[in-house]
């Protein structure tokens, strides 16, 4: 994982104490994927598939500046909710799928990964560490879109389909019904 700048994260940091930027309701694409039957595999298993799992989560959105993006860990998967372009989503969607897509090959233990994509209304708060978390109908449905999606899967919500299909035609062209 690449180390981060104390700085833009301090700032960060600082804007959500203020009450006017915690009360604002943001709209964000939010990317939630999981690993499918993470829960039957062995404690050493999990392990290694929750390294190889960061691993190319970080490669994905190494490029995606911290201010724009909120990772939360989830376990078994993560969500990343954008904070800005929902071009910017779909592409670390498309680099997540394809990455464990091709791991998925040359691995004993593959690792089958959902993916579902959604862009809705979603509040920042801190949770009990101090850290940033999101509520709202952005992570919720993001959530049951990824439910639907079959391992090794992308499922977008129609409100992201619209949203990007509108934005190039080889885009709408990714997306079938």
């Amino acid at each position: 994982m690449r180390p981060c700048s104390a700085r833009p994260l301090a700032k960060k940091q600082r804007d959500m104490d203020r009450p006017e930027f915690s009360n604002r309701t943001w709209l964000c694409t939010v990317v939630f994927l999981d690993m499918a039957e993470y829960s039957k595999q062995s404690v050493a298993q999990q392990m290694a598939m929750k390294r190889r799992f960061n691993a190319q989560l970080a490669e994905a959105i190494a490029h995606v500046a911290v201010r724009d993006r909120i990772v939360l860990d989830t376990g078994d998967g993560a969500a990343i909710c954008f904070m800005g372009d929902p071009e910017e989503a779909l592409l670390v969607g498309l680099r997540l799928f394809h990455a464990f897509r091709d791991e998925s090959k040359s691995e004993l233990l593959p690792m089958l990964v959902r993916i579902g994509i959604h862009i809705g209304p979603l509040k920042i708060m801190k949770d009990l560490n101090g850290q940033l978390n999101v509520i709202g109908d952005g992570i919720n449905a993001a959530q049951r879109v990824m439910s639907f999606a079959q391992p090794n899967q992308i499922l977008v919500s129609r409100s992201f389909y619209e949203v990007v299909a509108c934005l190039s035609h080889e885009y709408e062209q990714l997306f079938q019904y």
